[in-house]
């Protein structure tokens, strides 16, 4: 296992981890000020957002691949908040699935496809948990 978020995995011959992109935002706004150039004002953090992308062949597919995608639908529809942890140890935090793009290719005479993209948008949804003013998970 490469990474986990909540119950879903990603391996090497699960569901291949091609790439993760982790974009994160600070909320800035510009201050006017008279007769002199806006000041910008640091407002705090702003989004955290994951991009991941992954491939699912059908000859290497164990039988929760497509099943993992369609478990993914539910948890967008439902908005579960669900950690995120890497096999290195890393936590990156709670994060709700925004959006999941799969492309389906390479379909056979019977109508099944034999490859899948999958293309997974996280948005970090932190807790209301803080501890000295700074926010936990």
């Amino acid at each position: 296992m490469l990474m986990a978020l909540g119950p879903f995995r990603f391996s090497l011959d699960l569901v291949p981890l091609e790439s993760m992109t982790d974009r994160e935002t600070a909320r800035i706004e510009q201050m006017q000020r008279a007769k002199v150039m806006p000041t910008p004002q640091f407002l705090g953090p702003g989004d955290r957002t994951l991009t991941i992308n992954a491939v699912i062949y059908k000859e290497v597919l164990s039988p929760g691949g497509p099943l993992q995608v369609d478990l993914m639908r539910l948890a967008i529809r439902k908005g579960t908040r669900l950690p995120l942890i890497s096999r290195a140890g890393g936590f990156y935090g709670f994060f709700l699935i925004q959006s999941l793009a799969v492309e389906k290719t390479h379909v056979l005479p019977n109508g099944t496809f034999q490859k899948m993209e999958v293309e997974l948008q996280l948005i970090r949804s932190p807790s209301s948990l803080s501890l000295a003013g700074i926010q936990l998970f």
